[in-house]
């Protein structure tokens, strides 16, 4: 995907922007945001458009960073993108576990067929947010005029290319090599994962363990060359392995082979990584100092649902 300029104030307008919302709540917020949109655009029902966001938001939530969330949605009937923003003084409970409440919320609704829209805005978005001084500025902001002019400032456009970094996560579950299995047993299974990085204290990307490298070590070679397993009717092998889990390091499963890309490399060159490779998660990195993941599910969300 080649560069694209974007100009935020092509798709936010003042009379979309809610200073100081009246809302504590995720759902409430949203529809304040859709409300506002709808009383500004035609061509997308209002209904359809709660439901699709609070879905969303159900699915997977969308704090980006601490104090900042993007709701989002792609809709039918909707011939460009548009924003809404709303600022809280005292925080909105977005229900991300581990998350604050967040202070800025920015609804994002885009075209169904358009799914570069979306990336580039949250891209584009990102770069303008990255700081926290500039959510705690906007948070503060007395009126739409002000949080307008907080948000559009410096450069009128800002150039947004889609590569890696604008489609990974910067802060997945990773583990150290020192590590116990029990630990990785419980980061698999508390956060429904299947691939872990292992990262150092410097930051370097040293390997990563799946899901499958547990099963591996609970049942080796000889045990899978047997025709017939049902005699292990009390999964023996893994209950030795457990007894175990304070005592195995990370270290000793996890493999240094792994497919690693630079952050700049092109996002749509992803989508032929994974379908050639076969793999769920893509490590990335700048030389060996580990900046994050892109995984297949997450990666294609993006792409088909936003």
């Amino acid at each position: 995907m080649t560069s694209k300029d974007v100009r935020l104030a092509d798709y936010l307008q003042e009379d979309c922007i809610l200073c100081n919302v009246d809302a504590g709540t995720r759902d409430q917020v949203i529809s304040k945001l859709v409300e506002a949109l709808h009383a500004s655009l035609s061509g997308f029902s209002r209904e359809g458009a709660l439901e699709a966001v609070i879905e969303r938001e159900r699915q997977a939530p969308t704090v980006l960073a601490e104090g900042l969330a993007l709701p989002h949605a792609r809709l039918d009937g909707l011939t460009k993108p548009a924003l809404a923003m709303a600022t809280s003084h005292h925080g909105i409970d977005f229900e991300a576990v581990g998350e604050e409440p967040v202070q800025v919320v920015v609804l994002i609704l885009t075209p169904k067929d358009d799914p570069g829209a979306y990336l580039r805005l949250v891209a584009s978005l990102s770069k303008k947010l990255a700081e926290a001084h500039m959510l705690r500025r906007l948070s503060a902001a007395a009126n739409a005029h002000e949080a307008f002019g907080i948000i559009t400032e410096g450069p009128e456009k800002v150039e947004v290319k889609l590569n890696a970094s604008s489609v990974m996560n910067s802060n997945p579950v990773t583990l150290d090599e020192g590590d116990t299995l029990a630990h990785a047993i419980h980061a698999f299974c508390s956060n429904r994962i299947m691939d872990i990085p292992i990262v150092d204290s410097d930051g370097d990307l040293r390997g990563v363990i799946a899901i499958e490298d547990l099963l591996g070590q609970s049942l080796p070679q000889h045990l899978l060359w047997m025709e017939d397993l049902s005699p292990i009717e009390n999964f023996e092998p893994f209950a030795e392995l457990l007894r175990k889990d304070a005592e195995t390091k990370v270290a000793d499963f996890m493999h240094d082979e792994f497919t690693a890309i630079s952050p700049d490399l092109p996002a749509i060159q992803l989508a032929k990584i994974f379908l050639m490779q076969k793999i769920r998660q893509v490590q990335v990195i700048d030389g060996r100092r580990f900046l994050g993941v892109v995984n297949l599910d997450s990666f294609s969300s993006q792409i088909f649902w936003a």
